[in-house]
């Protein structure tokens, strides 16, 4: 067999192809998979600290006399029944008008979306409740 029939054998045998495609991609599409992971969880703990978030403005609705440090602890109390940390939790208390005062409830949460190879990708989210407070 001559040089040239080995290249032109070499060329046309196609045993393995799709393995070695398979083998480029499948790196790729292991990341773009735990890339989608990661941001669904990003997605699942903003929703989680909104979720918290209205259970604090909700107790602070019905009993108006609490501190921030006693909406901090009901915010971090239901946060880490879900798995979260770190998330501040302020109040701030607008001056009463018609009866009613109005209490803004916000929240900050930082989380970093870490991927292998690549560089951290850090989201902040910011969220606010605001609630009429009665009386007082």
């Amino acid at each position: 067999m001559s040089a040239k029939q080995r290249r032109q054998a070499f060329a046309g045998d196609i045993s393995g192809g799709a393995g070695l495609e398979f083998a480029l991609i499948a790196p790729f599409l292991i990341m773009l998979l735990f890339g989608i992971f990661a941001f669904g969880w990003s997605m699942n703990n903003i929703s989680s600290v909104r979720y918290a978030l209205e259970a604090s403005a909700r107790s602070l609705q019905l009993n108006n006399t609490l501190t921030q440090a006693d909406i901090q602890a009901v915010a971090t109390q239901k946060l880490q029944a879900l798995g979260l940390q770190n998330v501040n939790v302020t109040i701030t208390t607008d001056p009463a008008s018609g009866g009613f005062r109005m209490a803004h409830v916000n929240a900050s949460y930082a989380f970093v979306i870490s991927f292998p190879y690549f560089s951290d990708y850090p989201i902040s989210y910011t969220t606010s409740v605001t609630v009429p407070l009665v009386g007082g």
